[in-house]
């Protein structure tokens, strides 16, 4: 258990150094993706200010992304100053932390994570038909953290607290999203825009991932998942 921890400490620090989460921040309002690194390059989609994407390293002035839109995941590449780091933005320190949860707080602020084990008698299968024993999808949907094994842990809840005013993430926001690993938990505010960004890094040594969730004016907005390690 300690050397899985270790080594999921690891993964984490490597990846942090080379990819992180940002959100559109450009001047003219829409953010051009490229096909690829060149200013004459197709542009394949249009993003707006705040949307999420997951950066990995620079190509020349060009940095290479993933994102989703309209459902789907995808990939390429936007000039390097079209963006803000979500770490940019103040963060949360660790108050608190047990075997299935974990506190961060700054000032009057409270983000609580927990976790809890899963149930496979409340989910449904659908198993590949190459490999019977592995799964496909989870209540018809995809699923991450177990790389097609049966899941043994998921998100409970999120809640965030500011004073007497409670937000509590929505039961979309968490669904699919197995084997959390809490003690990466990360939250960062941006006081100006009311944005709070939430992410963790979880696997349970195989189908790692990464989740951030955007929760703005005390909505719940959306989520992004990478495959950051």
């Amino acid at each position: 258990m300690m050397k899985q921890f270790l080594t999921l400490i690891f993964l984490f620090w490597f990846s942090f150094s080379f990819a992180q989460f940002a959100m559109v921040n450009d001047n003219d309002s829409l953010l051009n993706v490229r096909e690829d690194a060149q200013p004459n390059s197709k542009v394949i989609d249009k993003l707006p200010n705040g949307h999420l994407l997951y950066c990995f390293e620079n190509k020349g002035n060009w940095t290479n992304i993933d994102y989703t839109n309209k459902g789907k995941e995808l990939n390429g590449y936007v000039y390097k100053d079209r963006y803000q780091f979500v770490s940019g933005f103040p963060a949360l320190s660790v108050a608190k932390k047990t075997a299935t949860s974990i506190t961060l707080k700054k000032d009057r602020i409270e983000v609580i994570i927990t976790q809890n084990k899963f149930n496979k008698k409340k989910h449904k299968f659908t198993y590949l038909k190459e490999y019977p024993d592995q799964i496909e999808l989870i209540d018809n949907k995809k699923y991450w953290g177990r790389d097609g094994r049966m899941p043994t842990s998921q998100f409970e809840n999120i809640i965030i607290k500011v004073g007497l005013i409670t937000i509590k993430l929505p039961k979309s926001a968490l669904e699919g999203l197995y084997e959390p690993n809490l003690y990466t938990a990360e939250v960062n505010y941006d006081k100006a825009s009311d944005i709070f960004y939430i992410q963790t890094m979880n696997s349970d040594g195989a189908g790692g991932y990464e989740v951030i969730w955007k929760v703005e004016k005390g909505i719940y907005k959306e989520r992004l998942v990478a495959y950051g390690f």
